[in-house]
């Protein structure tokens, strides 16, 4: 429905109302982000594990801080749900959150921050201090059309702030700085030539060490997170840490108190002898970062459920597919919040990058999400296994057909993997 109203109004007259409504918001709450430290965070994949990174670290050295991220907001003690399918919420919700976190002594605030809001003047008149871009891959094209144009959107977080913070090592890092204004730039990444990067990484399924090398310092990080891409993350959250001055001490402690961060290569046990977890990945990159992770961790086979939402970017449809065929053993496309778009054109686009595994013999498509986990479930036999369901995460609702309708993966999950157990139990 949105999708049809933008191609009558024209995207130009709808940002035209956005700025509108963030500029009455703005007045009405009295630019309560001129009261705050606001480090603002985007990119394609990462952002919400950033934004608890730096948000843990801060608190630990002392700040009062609050955050907003895609799963929820916390202003002080109290958490809020911040929607179904939200990042960056409406000028006025923003706000009032802005003024929340005022109103309860923040002097930081961290905000997980998307291109749609940023070229929708959703932030106007948000005082960013900080830019922080985790990455920036093929995703939204739908929307921005180019991949140029991605970037031109989500270089808008740059302007007027103090800091900026790149990853060096993602093909976006040459095309950002074109992008960049007056603030003093800060770069991370595994390369050498980054001014905080990372070595000796150490990983197993559920956690990461390494040894973080910063201007005139190399200190130790443990990671109760998996992943090379958690790394990366982590790397950013330590620029902030520089940034602000964050005592060493409070970056170890910090980072070990993120412990897991919902739907993010959370593990699912109630006792199968199997492996079973769920992740948000619902990018080409996102899931190749993903899978070969695992790849070399997971000895048996790696089932993969996921699919593509509909109305949005299907240009990376087949892009997924392939990835998916390359890393997966087996792979059953499904639902995956297709609006107004018909499943089976959905996965056949997505099978189109399946060039290795045959349909009904290697891949399936199974369009019922809840069939298609009960029908992976069945495949894993050994404790080498793995099942991951991959495109929800931590989302509470399934867009059926254009209707909102309840669902949480990691709950479809645990009640199936039950059934699982129970039936072999009584075998």
């Amino acid at each position: 429905m949105k999708d049809f109203f933008r191609k009558i109004i024209g995207q130009k007259l709808i940002n035209c109302y956005h700025l509108f409504q963030a500029a009455l918001a703005n007045l009405f709450y009295g630019f309560p982000s001129r009261k705050l430290h606001i480090i603002g965070v985007t990119g394609t994949d990462g952002k919400t594990t950033t934004v608890n990174l730096i948000a843990s670290i801060l608190k630990e050295a002392g700040f009062a801080v609050s955050f907003l991220s895609t799963i929820n907001a916390r202003i002080g003690d109290k958490e809020y749900d911040t929607g179904l399918h939200t990042t960056t919420p409406s000028p006025f919700l923003l706000q009032k959150f802005l003024s929340q976190m005022v109103k309860n002594g923040s002097q930081y605030a961290v905000l997980e921050v998307t291109s749609h809001a940023l070229d929708q003047f959703r932030t106007w008149g948000i005082n960013f201090e900080t830019a922080v871009v985790t990455n920036i891959t093929h995703e939204h094209l739908d929307y921005h059309k180019t991949y140029e144009q991605y970037i031109e959107a989500k270089a808008k977080l740059f302007k007027n702030v103090e800091y900026e913070i790149l990853n060096m090592d993602d093909k976006s890092f040459e095309p950002l700085k074109v992008h960049l204004k007056n603030g003093k730039l800060l770069t991370y990444g595994l390369s050498s030539e980054a001014q905080v990067g990372a070595e000796d990484t150490r990983e197993d399924l559920k956690t990461v060490d390494f040894l973080v090398h910063i201007p005139n310092s190399k200190f130790h990080i443990h990671l109760n997170l998996p992943g090379r891409f958690n790394v990366y993350n982590a790397l950013a959250a330590v620029c902030v840490g520089l940034i602000y001055r964050v005592p060493q001490e409070a970056i170890q402690k910090g980072f070990q108190k993120v412990s897991a961060i919902p739907g993010r290569a959370e593990f699912i046990d109630v006792g199968q002898k199997f492996f079973a977890m769920v992740d948000f990945a619902h990018t080409p990159n996102a899931l190749h970062a993903l899978l070969s992770f695992l790849r070399p961790k997971i000895s048996g086979k790696i089932i993969l459920v996921f699919g593509a939402a509909g109305e949005r970017d299907s240009t990376k449809r087949p892009m997924m597919g392939q990835v998916a065929d390359e890393l997966a053993d087996r792979i059953i496309l499904t639902r995956e919040d297709n609006r107004s778009e018909y499943i089976q054109e959905i996965c056949r686009q997505i099978a189109a990058g399946i060039k290795k595994k045959n349909k009904d013999d290697g891949y399936y498509i199974i369009p019922d999400r809840r069939k298609a986990i009960q029908f992976a479930l069945r495949q894993a036999q050994g404790g080498n296994d793995l099942v991951v369901v991959t495109g929800k995460g931590h989302e509470q609702s399934l867009n059926i057909d254009g209707a909102e309708t309840p669902w949480d993966d990691r709950t479809v999950m645990r009640e199936e993997l039950k059934k699982v157990v129970s039936s072999k139990l009584s075998a």
